[in-house]
């Protein structure tokens, strides 16, 4: 029966979602207990304290059915009284203690010893992954909504641009660019490759506000010739990565974005985020990220 089961839950279909894409899977036991801690990371806030409350309760409930099945085990509770039970539990759990109600015998005892058990383990794996949670490095950076494909300094180029949302900077930041497409080996079989393309400046000392990554498209690159049919038929899709040392909190961060072919700009360029007032003093224009207007070769 455990192998019926087993298979059942591999054989069943699951939604994976890699970045902007997703991605249907089978053959995997994909319940929350195969890797708990890093499913505890990545949902979300609610999903997270929701699915503690709910353990919180279910826990009590338990813990007051043994109670309950011990008969007159807990001073001061009404008999038979799964309520005042429950709370009792609640006391215990939590290791208040306010002291109304308390074991009457070596069953509510042992009960009770056991449960204390349960809250201080649960209270400090709680407290753990809360606080991996907050800690986690996070980067505040955002990508435009698109890629460009137009010339830049005399030379076709693939852009990606973001920026940093937060007021601080990130030290000895790098960014690189990945295709990712369909190809046939020399067999004739499909087989999805990667490249990563060659940028004309990956590295930036000082990430502050805006940064446009350039790659080239050469004879040397893989893009070389390739307009929006040759991509569609490649099912060509980009990933822009960025990672840096945050100046703050002196830590590696890290974050991508996906790009499908149907996602590039051709003949557009982005459109100026910096700009100067009257007075003199530099404007970001933040809300210009993902503006991009036609190519002026006059």
């Amino acid at each position: 029966m455990i192998r019926r089961r087993h298979r059942h839950n591999a054989d069943r279909a699951q939604i994976v979602r890699i970045g902007d894409r997703e991605f249907l899977t089978r053959g995997l036991d994909q319940s929350f207990w195969t890797d708990a801690f890093h499913n505890s990371m990545s949902v979300s806030w609610p999903v997270f304290f929701g699915g503690f409350g709910l353990y919180f309760l279910v826990m009590n409930i338990i813990f007051a059915t043994l109670f309950w099945l011990g008969g007159d085990c807990v001073a001061n509770a009404r008999p038979g009284s799964l309520v005042d039970l429950f709370f009792f539990s609640i006391e215990t759990l939590a290791t208040v203690g306010y002291g109304d109600m308390h074991p009457r015998n070596a069953y509510g005892h042992s009960i009770a010893t056991l449960e204390i058990f349960t809250g201080m383990s649960t209270l400090a794996v709680f407290t753990g992954l809360i606080f991996a949670r907050f800690s986690r490095p996070r980067a505040r950076v955002i990508f435009a909504d698109v890629m460009t494909m137009a010339p830049h300094d005399g030379q076709n180029m693939l852009m990606a641009r973001f920026v940093n949302a937060r007021r601080s900077s990130v030290n000895a930041a790098r960014g690189e660019v990945w295709l990712i497409y369909n190809d046939d080996t020399a067999e004739g079989v499909g087989y999805r490759r990667f490249k990563q393309l060659q940028l004309v400046q990956a590295r930036n000392p000082i990430f502050a506000f805006s940064w446009t990554l350039f790659h080239p498209i050469d004879e040397k690159g893989p893009l070389f010739g390739l307009g929006p049919e040759q991509l569609e038929a490649m099912d060509a899709f980009f990933v822009v990565i960025f990672d840096g040392l945050d100046d703050v909190s002196g830590q590696t961060i890290n974050v991508r974005k996906g790009y499908s072919w149907r996602d590039i700009r051709f003949g557009e360029v982005f459109a100026d985020i910096l700009n100067a007032r009257e007075n003199g003093v530099p404007q970001i224009d933040y809300r210009q990220l993902s503006i991009t207007e036609p190519l002026d070769e006059s």
